[in-house]
């Protein structure tokens, strides 16, 4: 039905189970959300951090849309990736990078680097899951890069100085200038509580928000601690790269583990640009 195909957290889909669960078949439906519960256990709660679905391709993009929806509902609960309430968000190059559009997020850059958690950005919950539901992939480029939280703050802990300012409120831009949405939200960068830590990040949506105005300075041990948790999230030694093939979905666990992707060039044809599917998903109450 459900097929572990590597000794890794990748698991092949039945075709007959991937098209019940897109059509709202109950049996299919029952049948990967069984299974969901054990991979969640066994990969999302634990190391990696993540799991990949994988033999999807026999979907449409209409029936992947709602496979993926699907899935994230089993999980928890779809959760608004904007302020207009957009439950799926097309993570796609829209011609923007961050640093030269103010309300420019990631999902519509080509850009590399800035690894970072989804929805650290928005008022309310961050999102507990996410994922990525690959349409099609560009032809250079594209892998994402997953660093877990574990490898960080090993590392980080041996200097408590670092790990405090990171404990620290620090100013995330919500990216927009809509006047009627806060300009910023404060978190701390890390969260410890006894032996479990989560993690929300992106260098640069601090940076801008502690630029806007009425928005005190980061202070120098802020920016000491960010500079060092950006070198450890340059090591290759932390870094896993997975590159998604069109008709794989991975479900990242959004408070553990950092991400990012290399970057990828453009193509021309819209027909033939990279096009991913992404979801935010909550904890259910």
């Amino acid at each position: 039905m459900i097929n572990n195909i590597s000794t890794e957290a990748i698991y092949d889909v039945d075709p007959e189970i991937a098209r019940g669960v897109a059509d709202g078949e109950d049996g299919a439906s029952e049948a990967l959300k069984t299974a969901l519960r054990t991979y969640e256990q066994r990969h999302l709660l634990a190391t990696p951090g993540y799991l990949i679905l994988s033999g999807l391709k026999l979907l449409d993009e209409v029936a992947a849309r709602r496979f993926v929806l699907a899935v994230s509902a089993m999980l928890g609960e779809p959760m608004p990736d904007d302020f207009n309430g957009t439950l799926i968000r097309e993570v796609r190059y829209r011609g923007v990078t961050l640093e030269e559009a103010t309300t420019a997020r990631y999902s519509d850059t080509r850009q590399g680097g800035n690894l970072h958690t989804d929805g650290m950005h928005r008022p309310g919950a961050i999102p507990a899951y996410f994922t990525l539901y690959c349409i099609r992939q560009a032809v250079v480029g594209g892998a994402i890069v997953l660093v877990h939280v574990d490898d960080l703050v090993r590392e980080l802990r041996q200097d408590p100085n670092v790990v405090a300012a990171l404990r620290e409120q620090v100013h995330f831009d919500t990216r927009t200038e809509d006047p009627g949405h806060p300009s910023t939200v404060q978190r701390p960068i890390l969260e410890i509580e006894g032996q479990a830590v989560r993690i929300v990040y992106l260098r640069e949506y601090v940076d801008s928000g502690h630029r806007r105005p009425g928005i005190p300075p980061l202070s120098p041990a802020q920016i000491r601690a960010m500079d060092k948790l950006d070198s450890l999230l340059d090591r290759a030694d932390l870094q896993t790269h997975r590159r998604l093939e069109p008709g794989q979905l991975i479900v990242v666990n959004n408070r553990t583990i950092v991400h990012g992707r290399t970057p990828f060039q453009p193509e021309p044809s819209e027909g033939k640009a990279r096009l991913l599917l992404r979801t935010w998903i909550g904890v259910r109450q």
